[in-house]
């Protein structure tokens, strides 16, 4: 399911009826209509998101009669009213950092508060294209098993076809290697358990990712041992026990995504494929392995809402409704741990995690420099990922992908480009968008990709290289021929060196294994895809040979 394509199905089938939603320009944040069970209302202290709390509760845990007290029940007892104050204490977040304008530094001028908001764009983004693209991929009735577009929370949708030219809304640069399922999980309330078939020698691989797009776990062929097996997803507050032969995988935030890719060995292998993904479950904990479990309910579908890609909708929010959006947000998936620096920073604005950020309380001057630091924050999240002297061709990633810590920028453009990153243990992704001389790529001219004898991608799984056009979708051709594959066992010359040909025409016969046709004209891009790669390949000391222009 790729959550950054546009969705003719809408979300919020997870949330309660308790749940109303604010709309921050035109995205809608689920916010609890009551307040937390077992709590008072009171007047003037706000439940996260705004229910007023009526006084008479106050009075209900201030001040009761003892036994013996007088018709009125004026007699109280000063312990009550201790037990009250600390109740106030306990839940002072709920007056205070959950909700209450938080006050802005004084001292901040706009240079400070430019620089603060470009950071803490690239900061955020993870967090609200995450959340949009659940509430896009979960407004479903049932799980879609064919094209894998969206479930309800807590269900596996299936990319049970490999893609082509025709199939359109799944996202940009598609994979042709594998079969892919997904599902956003929602485990608040309890575990929820996946269970995955024995794989039988075929290559699988899984990514569980927080709502800030970090990976917090991996299993798969690489991790896990061979067999079927049984995992559960907790929040990470969660202290119950699980049922044996069952393992946990403790979540940073109680909602998030999981991403399965199940390779396959070309079209005669397509049925053996779909029988495994058919095998992976999810199922909540207190319905797991019950003789008598009730079925799934439907999802719930909202017509209302917005049907454009995550990715738009995150784009043209406003400065305002942006940072408004994040604070909620971050208040419901805490932040990691090492983010307090950028959170600090982001404090001196008024943003704080849970808190209500109110814009136009904001000096005129600041809030000039907010919209040019959002600016700026945009610009420096349309860079390469990693922008860096030499880029041209095929170029590795220096740094890791899946986990971040702190390298914010990256973690941002990472999604924007690919979505959420597996981690590079698992996979590695080279994109070329010019040839070796820094040219761009265009179908007017032909190309190869020379491997030198026992150069061609150290991997323990398997590799490809994939050509896409100029909108990033897979290009049509007459044959069908999206990528070169490592299961193609392409022609190796004499001296053992194996060349890729890139263009419009036909090659010759003897060269047509390692054809990958290009546009007649135009521009078009290339990836290089490593599935568990080796030890060369993580560490940088492999690297993909040049593009070559050929005329």
């Amino acid at each position: 399911m790729r959550a950054d394509g546009a969705s003719r199905h809408g979300p919020w089938p997870d949330r309660p009826a308790t749940h109303r939603p604010a709309t921050y320009g035109g995205i809608r944040i689920s916010r609890p209509a009551t307040a937390p069970p077992g709590l008072p209302r009171f007047p003037s202290l706000s439940p996260p998101f705004g229910q007023i709390w009526p006084a008479d509760a106050i009075a209900k845990i201030f001040f009761r009669p003892r036994a013996g007290a007088d018709k009125g029940g004026h007699r109280m007892i000063w312990r009550r009213v201790s037990r009250g104050l600390a109740l106030i204490c306990l839940t002072g977040w709920l007056a205070g950092g959950a909700v209450a304008q938080q006050a802005i530094d004084p001292d901040l001028d706009p240079r400070e508060a430019r620089a603060i908001a470009a950071d803490g764009y690239l900061y955020a983004y993870p967090l609200l294209l995450m959340e949009t693209a659940r509430r896009i991929q979960t407004n479903f009735t049932e799980p879609d098993t064919q094209l894998g577009t969206g479930a309800p929370v807590n269900r596996f949708t299936h990319m049970a076809r490999l893609p082509d030219a025709l199939l359109h809304g799944i996202g940009p640069t598609p994979d042709t290697d594998v079969l892919w399922s997904s599902l956003w999980f929602d485990v608040a309330r309890e575990p929820l358990v996946i269970e995955t078939p024995d794989a039988k020698g075929r290559y699988f691989m899984m990514v569980a990712a927080d709502m800030w797009s970090d990976v917090f776990t991996a299993p798969g062929t690489r991790t896990a041992p061979a067999g079927p097996h049984a995992y559960a997803i907790v929040a990470r507050d969660w202290r119950g026990t699980l049922p044996r032969g069952v393992e946990m995988l403790r979540a940073p935030t109680s909602s998030g995504w999981l991403h399965v890719r199940i390779a396959l060995d070309g079209g005669a292998d397509l049925a053996a494929a779909q029988a495994f993904q058919a095998g992976f479950s999810a199922t909540p904990l207190s319905s797991w392995r019950k003789k008598y479990a009730r079925p799934p309910s439907p999802g719930k579908y909202d017509i209302a809402l917005p049907r454009t890609p995550a990715a738009d909708q995150v784009a043209a929010m406003s400065a305002a409704d942006y940072f408004a959006a994040f604070a909620e947000l971050a208040g419901r998936y805490p932040p990691h741990d090492n983010d307090t620096p950028m959170l600090q920073r982001l404090r001196r604005l008024g943003i704080v995690p849970g808190g209500r950020f109110d814009f136009a309380r904001l000096p005129a001057a600041l809030r000039d420099a907010v919209n040019e630091g959002v600016q700026a924050g945009q610009a420096r999240l349309r860079s390469p990922p990693e922008p860096r002297a030499g880029n041209a061709g095929l170029v590795m990633p220096l740094k890791r992908r899946g986990t971040y810590g702190t390298d914010y920028a990256l973690r941002a453009r990472s999604i924007r480009l690919a979505w959420v990153a597996p981690l590079t243990d698992d996979m590695i992704q080279a994109r070329a968008d010019t040839d070796s001389e820094g040219r761009p790529l265009d179908g007017s001219f032909r190309y190869e990709i020379r491997f030198e004898r026992l150069q061609q991608p150290p991997v323990r799984g398997f590799w490809s290289v994939t050509l896409y056009n100029d909108r990033d979708a897979l290009l049509d051709n007459m044959g069908n021929r999206y990528a070169v594959h490592m299961r193609d066992r392409i022609d190796t010359a004499a001296d053992g060196t194996a060349t890729i040909y890139l263009q419009y025409e036909a090659p010759v016969e003897a060269r047509t294994r390692n054809w990958l046709p290009s546009p007649q004209s135009g521009h078009f891009s290339l990836v290089l895809r490593l599935y568990w790669p080796r030890e060369a390949a993580v560490e940088g000391t492999w690297a993909p040979p040049a593009i070559r222009r050929v005329r």
